[in-house]
């Protein structure tokens, strides 16, 4: 019910923004690089969601065309930056070294689903990291992250202490610091090709959310899934848009995606990925698949491990200019006031 509700208000934004000067427009398409299966909820529901905004907004003269294969997603920051195409949704942990901050949002220990923790890391972002302007040449519309991430597993595992010397799948950033300090076997690759990782014997299992089940067909594979509810880890991801591109809009249109930017595009991305889970969730059942929620013991385990994991995040943000210890404090706050919503 929030959801539609909070549709239909920005429907209305959008169609006061677009009646003040939408005829009089250019009409403009933005190219928008995207990655995963197109039935991946970006594909499948966000992007259309931002087009069918962005038209009604601006009477139809902005739009946008979603385009597969334009470059590999660790090329993607760098695809919109250098204006090959005009958007595109971005992992921060696949380009090592250009994005310190965004961390801050994929630490363990902290529960909460992917529209809590989006609006709490873009809030977080506005506060303290906007400012430092780690992204270069592009604006950054949204900030957000995926559901609580889990250990998929080939074979059953009901404790991470069994995870030690297991060839799993991890996808950067925290998620790379938190597999060390577990003692996985540590397999770097691009989320799509985790089922080809799996299935050709090269990983047993992979550092995953529930919607992967679907989106990227892990169901078919890991049947086995340990999740801890403090919270394992997530991802942290962006919607990138070209500078120039955003610059070349006119008034109407650069105001219709300043309508839409921001806290308001990250709720609703949220939403869609927690949708996505929860479709993952059922996209597994149809598998057998066995869930094992982390004992007590495995959760005790599990903080004592990790337990320099924040401590190092919070030294690099603060190495690059932020408050690191206000910002994780801020974005745990936030996790808690969005999940009161």
């Amino acid at each position: 019910m929030k959801f539609n509700k909070f549709i239909l208000s920005l429907g209305a934004i959008a169609t006061s923004i677009g009646l003040a000067a939408g005829s009089a427009s250019a009409e403009k398409v933005l190219t928008v690089a995207s990655w995963a299966a197109p039935f991946h909820t970006m594909n499948e529901n966000i992007f259309p969601w931002m087009n069918s905004q962005l038209k009604s907004c601006t009477g139809g003269s902005l739009s946008l065309k979603v385009e597969y294969g334009m470059a590999p997603p660790p090329a993607m920051y760098d695809t919109v930056r250098d204006g090959v195409a005009d958007m595109s949704w971005i992992v921060y942990g696949y380009t090592p070294g250009k994005f310190v901050t965004t961390m801050i949002a994929e630490l363990p220990g902290i529960p909460g689903n992917a529209r809590q923790k989006s609006v709490a890391f873009q809030r977080t972002h506005e506060k303290f990291f906007a400012s430092l302007g780690e992204a270069k040449g592009v604006q950054i519309l949204a900030n957000y992250t995926h559901g609580p991430g889990m250990a998929n597993t080939v074979n059953k595992v009901t404790s991470y202490k069994e995870l030690q010397g297991v060839k799993m799948r991890i996808g950067g950033g925290v998620a790379n610091a938190i597999g060390k300090s577990l003692g996985v076997a540590g397999v770097g690759a691009p989320a799509p090709k985790v089922y080809e990782l799996i299935s050709g014997g090269v990983a047993d299992g992979v550092f995953f959310p529930f919607e992967t089940m679907h989106a990227f067909k892990i169901a078919e594979l890991a049947k086995y899934s340990l999740h801890n509810p403090d919270g394992m880890y997530t991802t942290a991801f962006g919607i990138v848009m070209n500078d120039d591109a955003y610059n070349d809009l006119d008034a109407t249109q650069k105001g219709c995606v300043d309508a839409m930017r921001g806290e308001s595009l990250s709720r609703i991305i949220g939403w869609f990925w927690d949708d996505a889970d929860k479709a993952g969730a059922a996209a597994a059942a149809g598998y057998g698949h066995e869930l094992t929620i982390a004992s007590d013991a495995e959760r005790a385990y599990f903080k004592e491990a990790t337990a320099g994991v924040s401590n190092d995040v919070v030294e690099k943000v603060t190495a690059k200019g932020a408050d690191g210890a206000a910002a994780l404090a801020y974005f745990i706050e936030q996790v808690g006031i969005e999940s009161g919503n």
